[in-house]
């Protein structure tokens, strides 16, 4: 089982802003300034978390990191539950305290049963998308919350005579980034898992000796690989980056040309040990005195025979063995350097 590799989605957090005014009290610029700065601190613990997550490629390893989160989150809102309204005013407040609090629940259960569903993402393609899905869903959910306290906060400058100077922090950039190459990664990543399980699910019908059920799941992992090198002709390389989808391009053609040939090779040696096994079966039910030297001379061409199907079928499996071994893990090493070399640090 190769390891698996999982990024969580990313969301933008209110970016930095420069603020300047004119005929304003200070104490409005302070309040803003004053909880713009807990965000940002905020934003660097997450971008912290989300590099450790993205390089060390496991959620479960970075659980400490997203303890530290969660507890950066709990010191705001602990501070915003003391801030008093400015001027009477509480919006902009009480919108950082709820954009706080939702992000509190989404690190604190969300995140939680993501990290949880990765024990299970393996298991099969349907778990590995809800898996992926429910990271997107919980960045959605807080992307939506971050547009309401951009809003919010313009609106308290506007009424507090404010000019806002909105540039994009360098977190804000490097967060951006990741978000666009986890999102890019995993729609590959996808592509290739669900080839990947198939032919799991064939290999274990083989070791069964399950010969109608390696049949199917043979023409099923023909089916999936075709698609899956459809969906890559319609994604370009990102950047000028194609390793990805050049590795798993390669790894689609060998599963298809193993489920035309080298698993065609093993249905036929399954059913022929089943013919072997019922001839051997019979001739060794059949007394000596009664077998006839046409019974024998039978028998041995068929060990003979079987004999050699064997090997060719050994052959066969080794190959395709020693191909997909390297195959994976050449795409497993074109991955690590995807996100080494495009996942900010």
């Amino acid at each position: 089982m190769r390891t698996l590799i999982v990024l969580l989605s990313v969301l933008c957090v209110p970016a930095s802003l420069n603020v300047t005014f004119a005929q304003t009290p200070q104490t409005a610029v302070e309040y803003m300034e004053y909880l713009s700065s807990r965000s940002n601190n905020l934003a660097d613990k997450y971008m912290s978390y989300m590099a450790a997550v993205a390089h060390s490629r496991r959620a479960k390893k970075m659980e400490k990191r997203r303890s530290e989160l969660i507890a950066e989150i709990r010191k705001n809102l602990g501070e915003v539950t003391r801030l008093k309204p400015f001027q009477g005013d509480a919006t902009l407040r009480d919108a950082y305290k709820k954009y706080w609090d939702l992000e509190l629940k989404v690190f604190n259960e969300d995140y939680h049963k993501i990290v949880d569903m990765e024990e299970i993402a393996e298991q099969s393609y349907d778990a590995m998308e809800a898996y992926m899905t429910a990271q997107q869903q919980a960045a959605k959910v807080l992307q939506s919350a971050h547009g309401e306290v951009r809003l919010v906060f313009s609106d308290f400058a506007n009424r507090n005579k404010i000019t806002l100077v909105d540039t994009e922090s360098k977190v804000n950039s490097k967060l951006d980034k990741t978000g666009e190459v986890t999102d890019y990664f995993n729609k590959i990543y996808l592509i290739y898992f669900k080839s990947y399980k198939q032919e799991a699910y064939l290999l274990d019908a083989i070791n069964k000796n399950d010969v109608n059920g390696a049949e199917q799941n043979r023409l099923t992992l023909i089916k999936y690989a075709e698609e899956g090198l459809a969906k890559l002709d319609t994604i370009k390389p990102y950047g000028h980056d194609a390793s990805l989808t050049t590795s798993l391009r390669r790894i689609l053609n060998f599963y298809i040309k193993e489920a035309q040939q080298g698993i065609v090779k093993q249905i036929d040696f399954m059913i022929k040990r089943a013919e072997f096994d019922k001839l051997q079966k019979s001739m060794e039910t059949t007394p000596a005195n009664k077998r006839t030297q046409a019974d024998i001379d039978t028998y041995n061409k068929a060990v003979t025979k079987f004999n050699a199907t064997v090997n060719a079928t050994n052959v066969a499996s080794n190959a395709d063995n020693t191909a997909r071994k390297k195959l994976l893990d050449d795409h497993q090493e074109a991955e690590r350097k995807f996100l080494d070399t495009h996942v900010p640090k």
